[in-house]
């Protein structure tokens, strides 16, 4: 998967997607396999998040290599990678639960995360960020900054679990 970085973790609709990956030059993105200008629209599929205003459908885009016929999604920054929680409130979980351990502001902003869902996230954050984290010398905030150093010290998103390789695209300014 490519994660294309966005500076601002809390905005996602539909429409900030399309705009972000309609800006983007596929001839400058890089596959896993290290090639450049390779990728192409391949696909779409549905995934869904849990946002303040109820769950958000995202068509997410799917691109495929030429050299080595990989497909990978193309996610923002503020998606975790098979994740319903984005990034910007798994920190808020995270952070909570280092700080105070009281979840209830989150949930009340939040109503489709509950507390089965929170206890996952913090077990998960627990399992495999918490130490990772320490060892690196790295702060749950700033979000982006976060993002920043989870991707060069380890090659994954802030509590992205599984080994999928996942690679950080910072657009040309």
């Amino acid at each position: 998967m490519i994660t294309i970085f966005t500076p601002d973790c809390n905005t996602i609709s539909q429409e900030y997607y399309d705009e972000t990956i309609s800006s983007l030059e596929f001839c400058t993105l890089l596959c896993t396999c290290k090639h450049y200008g390779c990728l192409t629209k391949h696909a779409y599929y549905h995934r869904k998040l849990k946002t303040e205003s109820g769950g958000l459908k995202l068509k997410i885009c799917r691109v495929k290599c030429s050299v080595c016929g990989r497909t990978h999604a193309l996610l923002l920054s503020c998606i975790v990678p098979y994740s319903q929680v984005s990034v910007a409130d798994q920190v808020a979980i995270t952070s909570c639960e280092v700080s105070t351990g009281k979840h209830t502001n989150i949930m009340e902003v939040n109503p489709d995360i509950d507390e089965s869902c929170i206890s996952y996230i913090i077990h998960q954050y627990r399992r495999y960020w918490k130490q990772r984290l320490l060892s690196e010398a790295i702060l749950l905030t700033p979000v982006a900054i976060l993002i920043k150093n989870c991707f060069l010290a380890f090659k994954r998103q802030f509590m992205q679990i599984r080994g999928t390789p996942n690679i950080i695209y910072f657009k040309p300014t």
